[in-house]
């Protein structure tokens, strides 16, 4: 008996639109299980299993009804079911394979050799059992043809799996997806060629059968295919909100402070560091334009023109000042950003970031000569006035006294004589104390410590202040001579400012080292002062930064009105 077959050329191609977009569901599932964990790693596994599991067999059976035959053809439903579960299972364990560590040559072929032979060819054969047809068998008249199509399953997988995922190539990306979604019509339509039907006297079992046929492409092919579109969708849903949480995180934990503006210059989102640079809250600045909010320095005109070029897609890049919410200040480095966005409109990110301290270290740098010679001459006037009103006067009296012993009889002259010898010898104490306060000997000779301990001996002599010390630096710590002066003179100011200005009687000092650096602290319980205006104003602060900033250290001054004050002198050994 000759039985003609064709296939219908509709279903065929339907058939492998359906595997095609299998393979992009599953493609895009395996990137999500490759970066997930835990529970939701296997969540997505056994998903993404499922769905590729569905495609192959959904592709399978549309094929099958692209088979036009002149008898009437049925399917245990047993084996529908198994061929279905024979199919998730290969995928399962394709996708395991391709989600544990780095997807080499050996892992590809290993996951290749699951997908084609079980997931693709092992649910095409046990599909092919399931068909009954009565009086008719089938056979495959060729054992070569059988295998090729298993080996052509094995082998389409295996090249998109090597290949890899395409990252931001979307050619190769699109073409191992395409690659992999062809394995299914390829092993499927190779293996039909070696199927043939003869005429059979014997009955099969037709206690379970289910019958398929053109009416039957809706529950076997589109239903399927919505299915694996939904999934798709569901995983490109999905990573659009995975890029989005980035997206917004990245803006929120940006450490410039950024402000996002839309065609029209008015802000439609800042990010925290804007909050905190800036002082504004984002209920205060949405909707709103930046110019109205933070007044700049500049001319408007400018500022305007500035605005109107970002609007038409020129970088921006300047250094400005504009105001906080307090009143203050910032100089600021402006980055414009342009971007268009659908629609045509063109949205901007203005990146800000402060420069003020760089700012305020180059006037510092600029102005330094000129408070050098005004620090030299104050203290030329301070040794001058030393010497006249000291100095001077003891040696005049001095030498008074010796002239009227000259006009004295010798035994008189003895108490004039012992009186100018205790002026000089006061003036002798005198002369050491200019000395040491110009350059201490001790610091030279014995070290930091010893002259720390000197200092606040003397000091609590001089002025009354008691010094509460703790010296946590090695015995005989011996530094770079620039360091120990800078400590040495850092604590001379930190000292006189407290006996000066704080009203205490006592004033606290820790000197410490770390791996890289000298720490040495300050602090008293007493006034306080309000830091911006006496900084600008105090030639001793002014001194004690400018001795950090010399060794490339760092001073912190920690202080208000009525609460103290702490001076951290962070020096890099």
């Amino acid at each position: 008996m000759l039985v003609f077959a064709h296939h219908d050329h509709g279903l065929v191609a339907l058939s492998v639109v359906i595997s095609i977009v299998a393979a992009y569901a599953a493609s895009d599932l395996a990137e999500r299980i490759r970066g997930a964990r835990g529970h939701v790693w296997v969540s997505w596994l056994i998903g993404g299993a499922v769905v590729d599991g569905i495609g192959t067999w959904s592709a399978h059976y549309t094929g099958n009804l692209a088979l036009r035959l002149p008898f009437p053809v049925q399917f245990d439903w047993r084996g529908v079911v198994l061929s279905l579960v024979v199919g998730v299972i290969g995928s399962f364990f394709a996708l395991f394979i391709m989600s544990r560590g780095r997807l080499g040559w050996g892992r590809a072929a290993g996951a290749a050799i699951v997908l084609g032979a079980v997931g693709i060819s092992g649910l095409h054969f046990i599909a092919m059992a399931a068909m009954r047809l009565r009086g008719m068998e089938l056979h495959y008249r060729s054992p070569a043809l059988v295998v090729l199509s298993v080996l052509l399953a094995i082998a389409v997988c295996f090249f998109p799996l090597a290949a890899g995922p395409g990252g931001e190539r979307p050619l190769r990306y699109h073409g191992t997806v395409l690659l992999r979604g062809l394995a299914n019509p390829i092993m499927h339509f190779t293996a039909m060629t070696a199927v043939v039907f003869t005429a059979s006297s014997e009955r099969g079992d037709f206690s379970h059968l289910v019958g398929l046929s053109s009416a039957d492409v809706f529950h076997v092919g589109v239903v399927p295919a919505m299915v694996l579109a939904a999934a798709l969708l569901t995983s490109f849903a999905g990573r659009l909100q995975t890029q989005r949480a980035l997206l917004d995180q990245l803006f929120e934990q940006a450490p410039q402070a950024v402000a996002l503006m839309s065609g029209d210059g008015r802000v439609v989102r800042i990010n925290r560091e804007f909050t905190r640079l800036f002082g504004f809250a984002p209920e205060e600045v949405l909707g709103r334009r930046l110019t109205d909010v933070m007044v700049p320095e500049d001319p408007f005109d400018r500022v305007e023109t500035e605005l109107m070029a970002l609007m038409t897609g020129e970088r921006l890049e300047a250094e400005r000042v504009r105001r906080r919410k307090d009143g203050t200040d910032a100089h600021v480095s402006i980055v414009g950003v342009p971007v268009s966005v659908p629609g045509g409109e063109i949205e901007t990110y203005a990146i800000y970031s402060d420069v003020t301290e760089q700012k305020n270290a180059q006037e510092a740098l600029r102005t330094f000569p000129q408070r050098l010679i005004e620090t030299q001459e104050a203290e030329r006037q301070r040794i001058a006035r030393e010497l006249h009103d000291e100095i001077g006067q003891v040696l005049t009296s001095a030498g008074m006294l010796l002239t009227l012993s000259q006009q004295r009889h010798p035994d008189g002259a003895r108490t004039e004589i012992a009186e100018a010898r205790a002026l000089l010898d006061d003036l002798v104490g005198r002369v050491r104390n200019l000395a040491l306060d110009l350059r201490p000997s001790i610091l030279d000779h014995f070290g930091l410590s010893a002259a720390m301990a000197w200092i606040f001996y003397r000091y609590a002599a001089q002025t009354g202040v008691r010094v509460a010390f703790a010296d946590l630096l090695p015995e005989d710590a011996r530094f770079d001579a620039e360091v120990e002066t800078a400590v040495y003179r850092i604590l001379q100011e930190a000292l006189t400012n407290i006996a000066r200005h704080a009203g205490v009687g006592e004033a606290t000092v820790k000197v410490s080292r770390d791996e890289d650096s000298l720490v040495v602290e300050v602090e008293d319980l007493g006034a306080g002062f309000e830091q911006e205006r006496v900084s600008a104003q105090s030639f001793g602060l002014t001194g004690m930064r400018e001795r950090t900033n010399i060794l490339g250290g760092r001073l912190i001054i920690e202080t208000s009105p009525g609460a103290g004050t702490r001076v951290i002198a962070e020096l890099p050994l």
